[in-house]
């Protein structure tokens, strides 16, 4: 193993820089820079119109979750949910499933997050009418609903598969599960397709994981929003009747996972590797515990995949943890952004050459 040690600064009175020069440095990197800025091109998409309409509905939806979250008197944490959008749970109840992060779940309730399903839809060439998979656990509540709409404003037909069970500060409140929110919505008027496939979640996707009580609180949840519950005797089974719902009304053209349902993620090596966002090439995985996600992969369908929020939102222009909640119609997500990349590695030369000259100047090394 290779050690480096770094010589301590030394203190040199006799080396000067000229203010002068080092005032042309400063200006003409502000100057490169502003000019990159401004030579960044933001087109509206052509679907930019359907996306804010995506946006503004899930707005509704919000507005909605947290209007029947005050009926139910079920109190809003500010600390946890400031947006108080009423689609965050608490830390741990008996239905959760495994550990979460409140800052991707405080991320998922941005209502752009429609639009931007939207616009994978739309970058795959989805025409109304075409089936869609959708395979949701109660981790993401909000993200559920912005697909269910996203698929509705461009007049898909959404094959719903979910699961009961929430991971930390998702829909885990017992008295407020994602069947609550989502047959309120249903009930509203605000979306009109629900789920058809619902189990439990959690370990092999039967409950089994959960802490004692939570199976009853599961089958309570899913009994009075008029859900009929699915518990499979094993993950496998829970991957062949899923597969087998959503082909019966004849081929999908696109699959979304939500969430951390493991039936979609399976239990094969391949899973914890699995990429998000938009994926339409992928090595498929022959391994027999392979979930949902693997099984299109094999198929060739594209699958969007919902699950590092975090990364997603900074990858696609949206904020994190946004407080209050952004305007549809105004993040990166709506537009297509064209920056100059030989702009920006001409500013990037001219710089390095006259740090050069600097140095050259100074007759030493910057730094020591």
């Amino acid at each position: 193993m290779t050690i480096i040690f770094f010589r301590k600064p030394v203190y040199n009175p006799k080396i000067s820089v000229n203010a002068a020069y080092l005032l042309i440095l400063s200006s003409l990197a502000i100057f490169l820079l502003t000019l990159f800025m401004f030579s960044t091109r933001k087109e509206p998409l052509k679907v930019k119109s359907e996306m804010v309409k995506a946006a503004r509905t899930m707005q509704r939806a919000i507005d909605e979750i947290r209007e029947y979250r005050r009926e139910k008197k079920i109190p809003i944490n500010s600390m946890l949910d400031p947006n108080h959008s009423g689609f965050i749970g608490e830390e741990f109840t008996p239905i959760t499933t495994t550990l979460g992060n409140i800052e991707a779940k405080q991320t998922a309730v941005n209502p752009d997050f429609a639009a931007l399903v939207l616009r994978w839809f739309s970058q795959i060439d989805l025409q109304p009418g075409d089936r869609v998979a959708l395979q949701f656990s109660g981790s993401f509540p909000s993200l559920n609903i912005a697909a269910i709409i996203a698929c509705e404003v461009l007049q898909l037909e959404p094959l719903i598969s979910s699961s009961v069970g929430a991971s930390s500060y998702g829909a885990n409140i017992p008295q407020f599960t994602y069947p609550d929110m989502e047959n309120r919505l249903y009930t509203a008027g605000i979306i009109h397709h629900k789920s058809e496939w619902v189990t439990p979640g959690g370990n092999d996707d039967n409950g089994s994981s959960f802490w004692k009580g939570g199976d009853l609180l599961v089958r309570r949840a899913a009994r009075q929003n008029g859900y009929v519950l699915k518990i499979p005797e094993s993950l496998q089974e829970s991957i062949k009747q899923k597969i087998s719902f959503f082909r019966r009304n004849g081929p999908v053209k696109a699959f979304v996972n939500i969430g951390g349902n493991q039936a979609a993620l399976g239990n094969c090596p391949h899973s914890p590797a699995l990429p998000t966002g938009l994926i339409t090439a992928y090595p498929a995985c022959r391994d027999k515990n392979r979930g949902l996600i693997m099984n299109y992969f094999e198929q060739n369908i594209p699958v969007i995949h919902l699950l590092d929020v975090r990364s997603l939102a900074k990858e696609n222009g949206l904020p994190i943890a946004p407080h209050p909640l952004p305007e549809p119609g105004s993040a990166d997500v709506y537009f297509r952004v064209n920056r100059s990349k030989s702009l920006a590695l001409i500013s990037v030369i001219t710089l390095f050459a006259l740090m050069i000259l600097l140095r050259r100047r100074l007759k030493q090394p910057l730094l020591p």
